[in-house]
């Protein structure tokens, strides 16, 4: 007989069937929100956001919170193998420094799917990847070539590693007679498509999240280059709103609210039709110092203020809680109280490579959840009476966290695996 041992209490809280995870400025304050066993989950997932400059958002965003907050354990890394499994803290950072061309190059294509395998093949898979975007909407090339007959714009933008090279790139196939560039915001979203096939044909735990990109170029502010590139946002936010399995990290949104609820919009006058645009609000533009009060910017290498990297990185928690299987990511005005005294309604045990959940009359129906330390969920199944079975046969020995929810109340056990 295999023995467990109990770890760790976790708590309770609610949930409220919520839909497709959008992390947008709606939902920045609700990173307070996340229910202490999910908090525990992601602090298992190992996080890439491989980009350039602005990928260093990410990470510094997530070391400020930690500071603000100790609930928000956080490891970061840059352009080096990632950390090792824990379940003590959120490992985040990215592994390579990428560029456009990894998804305008097949050949970069093919790399970065290695990478995702032998990461996978190490025992230690991303969790998470998503691109981190520089400026390749917008710089590079200003806005030339000929005016886009729906949208009434030129593009911009820079294409490295695109077969006609560098150039103004706009949304689609069709666009390619008005900039001379076969490459578009939909090489963007196919090439993420293909990453995320690929990982689902190999299994791999990895969820690849779609992004948006910055909104802080001071001279694209009120112009028609600022105006084309929230055209391609937002057809960004077209596309990932047509399929709710799709996930999306809109950077550019966060950004252009400040903590107040307030967006910075600005207009670009067109020969008298006035364009309004968003850019990054200036608050975003700000940094703290050591009484968390504003100070003006002091440059960093991420193009952005502090104040602006900790709502990505609320942000970005609250999204990793929402793909760790939390179903309320919308509104705390239901959820209840930790209530510790429910863990006595719950036992678990193993019986001949079972996991054996006894429950008391509380749970008299519900639902028992099984995820590993890389956040994967393993198991889902209905409470059946008082002994719920889930087979463990398969199973190495480890840690798992085994949820028990019934209603708007959950509580969780973290468990160890002994063979």
């Amino acid at each position: 007989m295999n023995r467990i041992v109990l770890l760790l209490f976790l708590g309770c809280a609610s949930f409220q069937l919520h839909a497709q995870i959008v992390a947008d400025h709606t939902i920045v304050d609700r990173y307070n929100d996340i229910p202490q066993q999910y908090i525990d989950i992601v602090k298992t997932m190992l996080v890439s956001i491989p980009g350039e400059s602005h990928s260093y958002a990410y990470r510094l965003g997530m070391e400020l919170l930690e500071e603000m907050d100790s609930k928000f354990q956080v490891r970061t890394y840059d352009r080096v193998s990632p950390p090792a499994s824990s379940d003590q803290y959120l490992r985040t950072g990215r592994h390579i420094e990428m560029g456009e061309d990894y998804f305008f190059s097949q050949t970069r294509i093919a790399q970065l799917k290695g990478e995702i395998s032998a990461q996978n093949n190490t025992g230690n898979p991303f969790h998470v990847m998503g691109f981190g975007w520089c400026w390749d909407m917008t710089r590079g090339d200003a806005p030339g070539g000929t005016i886009d007959p729906v949208y009434q714009v030129r593009w911009a933008g820079r294409s490295e590693g695109s077969p006609e090279g560098s150039m103004r790139w706009g949304l689609d196939a069709d666009d390619q007679v008005l900039t001379g560039n076969s490459v578009s915001m939909d090489t963007y979203l196919q090439a993420v498509e293909s990453y995320i096939l690929y990982c689902d044909e190999n299994s791999y735990p990895t969820k690849w999240i779609f992004t948006t990109g910055p909104v802080d170029w001071p001279e694209h502010a009120g112009s028609e280059n600022g105006f084309q590139r929230e055209i391609k946002h937002d057809y960004i936010r077209d596309y990932v709103a047509k399929d709710s399995s799709r996930i999306l990290f809109d950077y550019a949104d966060i950004l252009c609210w400040n903590n107040n609820g307030e967006q910075n919009l600005t207009d670009w006058n067109d020969g008298g039709n006035i364009r309004p645009h968003a850019q990054i609000h200036p608050e975003n533009m700000m940094d703290y110092n050591s009484s968390w009060d504003l100070i003006p910017h002091t440059k960093d290498g991420d193009h952005i203020g502090e104040v602006g990297t900790v709502r990505l990185a609320k942000a970005m928690w609250w999204m990793l809680a929402r793909i760790a299987g939390w179903e309320d990511g919308v509104s705390s005005s239901d959820q209840t109280e930790s209530d510790p005294s429910m863990d006595s309604d719950i036992s678990i045990y193993v019986d001949s490579d079972q996991f054996r959940v006894a429950t008391s009359g509380v749970f008299d129906t519900g639902k028992i959840r099984l995820f590993d330390l890389q956040g994967r969920l393993l198991e889902s199944t209905n409470i059946k009476g008082n002994n719920t079975v889930i087979n463990a046969s398969s199973l190495s020995a480890g840690t798992y966290i085994i949820l028990v929810s019934k209603d708007h109340k959950t509580t969780s056990k973290k468990v160890v695996l002994i063979r």
